[in-house]
């Protein structure tokens, strides 16, 4: 019995020698080659050097992060685009004006969503005339959603008193969700 346990035993080992063999040449070209193709191909993906193994998947996880930011700022700037519209395209002239205020207004707005627009701010971006300038501080106060107009007004400081110029307060967030309201003044009506 021991004669033919260990010829059966020799007999499995031989079997179990081919099968590692086997799995050796089928594991060599993708440990050799296919394996370094793969990482290289991640680490160009990731843009940043990384020596070992390892640190892939936390680079691949910054990658990630960094894109999704990279496509909310896109997506964003689209949003800004859809509603500030073509500015090339046949509108009045005051409508050209109220595009050139809202899109002065965007670029101002910093983290907030509240941005005044002064009188001097709004000759300067459409180049028109001081009255006129006024005028469209109070027609946009009217007519347009998220816009409205600040009185002019005299305010004490801690240094005496100083007067606020009459402006217009733009709300970027709802002018930018009121896209009918945006829509007849950067493209000419409702198209």
């Amino acid at each position: 019995m021991t004669d033919d346990s260990d010829e059966s035993l020799a007999d499995r080992v031989t079997v179990l020698e081919r099968q590692v063999s086997a799995l050796e040449s089928e594991l060599r070209p993708l440990v050799n080659h296919d394996l370094p193709l793969v990482i290289g191909a991640v680490r160009a993906l990731v843009d940043e050097d990384i020596s070992e193994l390892n640190g892939l998947p936390a680079a691949a996880r910054r990658s990630a992060q960094h894109r999704r930011a990279l496509r909310e700022d896109v997506n964003e700037l689209s949003n800004r685009v859809a509603a500030l519209g073509d500015i090339g395209t046949g509108r009045t002239s005051k409508e050209e004006k109220f595009a050139a205020v809202l899109a002065f207004a965007f670029n101002k707005r910093g983290d907030g969503s509240k941005v005044t627009v002064t009188p001097e701010e709004i000759r300067g971006c459409t180049g028109v005339s001081r009255r006129y300038a006024y005028e469209l501080v109070e027609a946009m106060g009217e007519s347009v959603t998220g816009c409205r107009v600040r009185e002019s007004e005299v305010v004490q400081t801690a240094k005496g008193s100083r007067r606020k110029s009459k402006a217009l307060l733009v709300d970027c967030e709802v002018v930018q969700h009121e896209s009918v309201d945006v829509s007849e003044f950067t493209t000419g009506g409702d198209e």
